[in-house]
C-alpha cells in the first residue's frame, strides 16, 4: 500500500478540498442502482494524484470486486471519504468551495440530486436526529457552530453552541463523537491549535468535555468534564466511536491521538439510559488492555460487543491497525482478531454490521478483503476480495 497521508491531517484536508471544485449541477433524484446493497469508497493513487470512487458490492462473503466497468468517479464532486451516507444518499460539505450537496449513484455516474450554497460551518461531526433530520457540527470563525438540515429538501437552520470558551494557547475547537438519544444530543468536544509551525509537538489541552444538548431548542444544557483522558471521539464523518445499544445506554471511547495528545490512554465511558452524566462506576481503559493502542474507530455488533479499529502505539496517527473485540457491559478486552495488519490510514468506516454479523474491510499489506466475523461461532472466514490496482478501502457501507 502507498502512504496516503503524509502531512498534518487538517492542513492536508483543506489542500485537496480546493482539489475538488468544481460547478454545480441539478438532477432529478433517482434510486440506488438495481440491486446494489452494499457499495465502497475507494482510492487510486498517490498524494498528490489522487482519484475516488464509489463503487457497488453485489456481495460481502464472495466474488471479486474491480474498479473496471464498477466504479463512479467523485473526484471533482465530492471529496474522498468525508461523507455521510443514508438510504443510498451521499451527503457532502465541500468547505472551499462553499457547497453543501446531496448524491447518488446512477449507471455508474455519481449524480448531484440538489447543492446549495453552504459556509457557515467546516463540518466534523453530526447526528441523525430522525430519517429525514441530519444535525451537523462543526467550527465557523473560531465559534462552535451547528446545522440542522432537513435532508428531503435541502433546507436548513443554523446556530451557534455555547461552549465553553476556547482557553489561551489554542484556537480552535475540536469535536468528537455525536450521538442522538431520547431529544438530547450529546457531542464530545476539547480545543486545538492551529499554529502548524509547532507540528508535530502540537499543544494539548489536558481536558475533554461532552456538551449536553437539547435537540429541540439546540440550547446547551452542560458540558460535561473529563480529565483522565482527551480527544472524546474522533471525527464521526469518517468513522464512528459511539453507538447506543440495546439498553439505550450510551458508549463511546476516546482517541487521544487525533489531537496529537500520544501519552493519554484510549477511554470508554458510558452515560446510562435516562441520564446526562458520564456513568462514574465504568471506565474502561482500552489501551491498557490493548499494548498501548489507541482506539480511532468503534462499531457495536450487538449481543454486549463491539469491534474497536486498534491502532498501534506511537506518534504516527496513520500507522498499522488492527482489530479487537471487546465486552461492552463489562468494560473488558476479550481479544484481538486474527486478521491481517490493516496497512490503511486512520480515517476508515471499515465495518458493516449486519444479521448478528460484522464485515471487516482489512487494507493488507498483499491481498484486500472484507472479512466475515460469527461472534456466535467466533469464526472468521474470508469475503469479497477488492482487486485490480486499488491503493485503498476508504468507507463500506450498507445502502439499504
Amino acid at each position: 500500500m502507498n502512504t496516503l497521508f503524509k502531512y498534518p491531517a487538517q492542513l492536508l484536508m483543506f489542500v485537496m478540498l480546493l482539489i475538488g471544485i468544481s460547478g454545480c449541477e441539478k438532477r432529478n433524484v433517482g434510486n440506488v442502482e438495481a440491486g446494489t446493497k452494499y457499495s465502497a469508497i475507494l482510492c487510486v493513487g498517490s498524494w498528490p494524484n489522487i482519484a475516488y470512487y464509489i463503487s457497488s458490492i453485489p456481495s460481502l462473503t464472495s466474488g471479486t470486486i474491480s474498479l473496471k466497468g464498477n466504479g463512479a468517479e467523485m473526484t471533482g464532486k465530492v471529496y474522498a471519504q468525508d461523507v455521510i451516507q443514508r438510504d443510498g444518499f451521499y451527503y457532502h460539505l465541500n468547505s472551499a468551495s462553499g457547497r453543501l450537496g446531496k448524491y447518488h449513484v446512477e449507471n455508474g455516474t455519481l449524480i448531484i440530486d440538489k447543492e446549495i450554497p453552504f459556509a457557515y460551518l467546516n463540518w466534523s461531526s453530526y447526528a441523525w436526529a430522525d430519517n429525514n433530520t441530519l444535525v451537523i457540527f462543526g467550527e465557523g470563525k473560531g465559534e462552535a457552530r451547528y446545522t440542522v438540515l432537513k435532508v428531503d429538501n435541502m433546507t436548513y437552520k443554523s446556530g451557534k453552541l455555547n461552549l465553553n470558551a476556547i482557553p489561551n494557547g489554542f484556537q480552535q475547537y475540536s469535536f468528537g463523537f455525536a450521538q442522538y438519544r431520547d431529544s438530547k444530543l450529546f457531542l464530545g468536544y476539547g480545543f486545538g491549535s492551529s499554529d502548524w509551525s509547532q507540528f508535530p509537538n502540537m499543544p494539548v489541552y489536558p481536558k475533554s468535555y461532552v456538551a449536553v444538548i437539547d435537540y429541540h431548542t439546540m440550547a446547551v444544557e452542560k458540558s460535561l468534564e473529563e480529565s483522565r483522558t482527551t480527544g472524546l471521539g474522533s471525527s464521526n464523518v469518517y468513522a464512528p466511536s459511539s453507538f447506543v445499544d440495546e439498553n439505550n445506554d450510551l458508549y463511546f471511547i476516546s482517541d487521544p491521538v487525533s489531537g496529537y495528545d500520544y501519552k493519554s490512554p484510549s477511554v470508554m465511558f458510558r452515560i446510562k439510559s435516562g441520564s446526562t452524566e458520564i456513568d462514574p462506576a465504568y471506565f474502561f481503559n482500552f489501551s491498557a488492555s490493548a499494548n498501548n493502542e489507541k482506539a480511532p474507530a468503534m462499531w457495536y455488533i450487538g449481543n454486549g460487543k463491539a469491534i474497536v479499529r486498534s491502532r498501534i502505539d506511537g506518534e504516527s496517527i496513520d500507522a498499522d491497525h488492527y482489530y479487537r473485540l471487546i465486552d461492552v457491559k463489562s468494560g473488558a478486552m476479550i481479544k484481538k482478531l486474527e486478521l491481517p495488519a490493516d496497512k490503511g490510514e486512520r480515517m476508515v468506516n471499515a465495518v458493516i454490521v449486519e444479521d448478528g454479523k460484522a464485515f471487516i474491510a482489512v487494507n493488507a499489506a498483499d491481498r484486500d478483503y472484507i472479512w466475515q466475523y460469527d461472534p456466535n461461532a467466533d469464526l472468521l472466514t474470508k469475503g469479497v476480495e477488492f482487486v485490480g490496482g486499488i491503493d485503498y478501502i476508504l468507507r463500506i457501507e450498507k445502502l439499504k
